[in-house]
């Protein structure tokens, strides 16, 4: 009887043995090439066997590694030096393999784990026919890892953001504030904290084993900590975005609740030899995330970037809780009738909350300080009940088609 060949992702890659492999299969089998890889979401929305990857693809990360393993996958590494071996056997991949290996081990390689069963699979099968009939619990409802974003430059969502922690903490909640803005950080000149360390400090403290990555922490005065951005934003270009994950991932073990700020800008762009165009940071960090906070401007022509930045991450976010805030809102009841039914109509997010104007926030920003109890925090409250166990969220769907 003949097996059913393996099917393979390979992962977009300049490094010969991507076009050998793909060669090889096409001439002599063994094994098919399903999908080309550019970007994360294609590793976890295709169907295959094997996703074949290199150490130095910018969107791997242990992260990703899990979430394809959880989808009965198995993930082959390819290195080329000794500290890719280390890296990728420590994200936990099924199987590593050097660079110049010829394509006949490639091919025997994935097609044997293609055709092995994960023992943590199978001991979820019997546990769950042990358990057959008994009613579920109910699953968790804390949302451990949020983004929070902006539709659009400038509507205030690095503020949302710290109030947002502040507001955890006071609640007796440990949090972490990460600045992953790859265009415009702001969060550390915001409270006048040091610019370093940031969190390139905290992935060379996670990869290179140099220190803990809470040593790239800073205290706010309030309880929270925080982990600045890169000062100058061209920096992002020299890391791998999937680091960025592995950082938050280390800190969503050590912490109640990780926020982090990330940029406005999310479109999908074409993809480089690793396989990441630009933007994504923000895109890896939408999926990862446990839920979304999305802060709009307090006009209707706002709604509309909302629908656009939600038409450019559905395949990231459709079914994550998302909570908008409208902020700085101060146009009288008509006009919050008017945005809110828009809002729900088309996109039905999971809460929506109106913050006003706080002349405070000017104050305290050239401060560096929270601002003082107001309107503004009281109405941060509510978007933070929504990020606690007490209530469950209901589905959102978006209604691309008015």
């Amino acid at each position: 009887v003949a097996m059913t060949e393996a099917s393979i992702a390979i992962a977009a890659s300049g490094r010969e043995w991507a076009l050998g492999l793909h060669r090889f299969v096409a001439d002599h089998g063994g094994a098919r090439v399903r999908v080309r890889v550019m970007h994360p979401e294609q590793a976890l929305d295709e169907a295959y066997d094997v996703l074949v990857i290199d150490d130095i693809t910018s969107f791997l990360s242990a992260h990703l590694v899990q979430q394809v393993q959880k989808r009965d996958r198995k993930v082959l590494g390819i290195y080329d030096e000794p500290a890719g071996e280390q890296r990728l056997r420590k994200l936990g991949v099924n199987a590593v393999m050097s660079a110049d290996a010829e394509p006949e081990a490639f091919v025997a390689t994935i097609v044997n784990l293609a055709a092995q069963r994960n023992v943590d699979e199978e001991f979820a099968e019997l546990i769950a026919d042990l358990h057959e009939g008994e009613p579920e619990a109910d699953a968790p409802t804390t949302a451990r890892f949020v983004a929070v974003a902006g539709a659009g430059g400038g509507v205030g969502a690095t503020e949302v953001a710290i109030t947002l922690a502040a507001d955890l903490r006071r609640r007796g909640t440990r949090v972490c504030l990460v600045d992953a803005d790859d265009v415009a950080p702001a969060i550390a000149q915001r409270l006048d904290l040091p610019l370093h360390p940031n969190i390139r400090t905290a992935m060379d403290h996670l990869h290179h084993g140099s220190g803990s990555v809470s040593h790239a922490l800073h205290r706010q005065y309030s309880g929270f900590t925080v982990l600045p951005g890169l000062p100058n934003v061209r920096d992002w270009g020299e890391i791998r975005s999937g680091d960025a994950i592995d950082v938050i991932t280390e800190l969503s073990a050590v912490n109640d609740v990780v926020l982090v700020n990330i940029s406005s800008l999310v479109e999908q762009t074409q993809g480089d030899a690793r396989g990441e165009g630009r933007f994504g940071v923000a895109r890896l960090v939408l999926g990862a995330a446990d839920a979304v906070v999305l802060v709009a401007g307090p006009t209707p022509m706002a709604v509309g970037r909302v629908i656009e930045w939600l038409a450019d991450t559905q395949r990231l976010i459709s079914a994550k809780p998302l909570h908008v805030v409208v902020n700085r809102f101060d146009d009288g009841l008509f006009a919050r009738g008017e945005i809110e039914q828009e809002i729900e109509d088309v996109i039905r997010p999971t809460s929506l909350t109106f913050t006003p104007s706080d002349p405070n926030l000017a104050k305290a920003a050239w401060e560096g300080t929270l601002a003082p109890w107001s309107g503004f925090s009281r109405a941060i409250e509510s978007v933070t009940d929504h990020l606690t166990p007490a209530r469950a969220p209901r589905t959102r769907r978006l209604r691309m088609g008015r």
